[in-house]
């Protein structure tokens, strides 16, 4: 038997353990918290501002030996060795400092290096930046709304509430995670987020796909709780594979990029990782239950309703 029919002949039931299921987020969530609070991300020079420099890593100096040099200058900075398209490699130089520091730090930077290793030296603003997380940001809240609008033509109130409450948990926890793990964020984490929500609503909508289609269909009288565990049990095996096979290309790609000293795929592909676990557990694990309160508490409040005006 292959292992997706194996997975959708399982029998677990997801919504009456769901109180256990929030246990581990909760706590993962609470040590991001601690960290945000205590140390806040580690922004790139994309939302700081600040000075990159590009040279040479085949030139005559190593890199320990740069390190020793902008230890120096008394700045934050970061040095990442990249794959230039001309096939050699590069090192990226990014620091930040006040306007007098920077122009006196590239201008002994050029005499530390030999015109050959020297490639160039920009400026980053972080306006700009914050100009384009803010457009982001409101095209992320439009995206909600128009999901709410959809759930509400497509399925009920409830699925639409319990799916922006997992999208909410998958977002906190990879925020969580790059905190707690010191990842920087750059302009890269946007384009991640976007992929991991765009996972976890397809997720959740094939999951009330089949709820909805239980519930058209309920000639044998399965109660709410039932409806749900078959409906997440009969999506299991397409869930899972689904991130296997997403979740392997992206950890083949992390990989290589490791080998080719590729950081700006790394930081790309890393909070990617992290969502897909999320997506995958708020989808198996969190939906069911929430899905049961909501539903639960419109259909008691539909009956009182009805016993009421009789």
């Amino acid at each position: 038997m292959k292992l997706g029919e194996k997975l959708k002949n399982t029998n677990f039931n997801f919504a009456r353990n769901g109180r256990w299921f929030f246990v581990a987020p909760a706590i993962i969530l609470l040590i991001g918290i601690i960290f945000l609070a205590t140390m806040g991300f580690n922004l790139g020079l994309e939302f700081t501002g600040g000075t990159i420099v590009s040279v040479s890593a085949d030139g005559e100096h190593t890199k320990a030996e740069i390190e020793t040099k902008m230890d120096t200058y008394n700045v934050k900075y970061t040095i990442t060795e990249e794959q230039s398209t001309s096939g050699g490699t590069n090192y990226s130089i990014k620091f930040n400092a006040n306007e007098t520091e920077v122009e006196n730090i590239i201008a002994d930077l050029k005499e530390f290096f030999n015109d050959d290793d020297w490639h160039k030296a920009e400026s980053i603003q972080a306006t700009t930046t914050q100009e384009t997380v803010l457009r982001v940001f409101w095209s992320i809240l439009a995206a909600l709304a128009g999901l709410i609008v959809y759930m509400l033509i497509r399925f009920k109130f409830t699925a639409g509430m319990a799916t922006i409450l997992a999208l909410a948990h998958d977002v906190l926890m990879i925020c969580s995670l790059m905190s707690i793990f010191r990842i920087e964020i750059n302009a890269s984490f946007i384009a991640a987020i976007l992929t991991v929500m765009a996972y976890s609503i397809n997720n959740s909508l094939v999951v009330f796909d089949r709820v909805r289609t239980f519930e058209k269909n309920n000639t044998e009288n399965f109660t709410l709780e039932q409806i749900i565990n078959k409906s997440i049990n009969r999506t299991l095996g397409r869930s899972i594979l689904t991130v296997a096979t997403t979740l392997g290309t992206l950890l083949v790609l992390t990989v290589i990029s490791l080998i080719m000293h590729l950081s700006s795929l790394i930081e790309f592909a890393l909070p990617i990782i992290f969502g897909l676990f999320a997506g995958t557990y708020s989808s198996l694990f969190l939906i069911a239950p929430l899905y049961q309160q909501f539903e639960g508490a419109r259909l008691y409040t539909k009956q009182r309703k009805s016993i009421e005006t009789k």
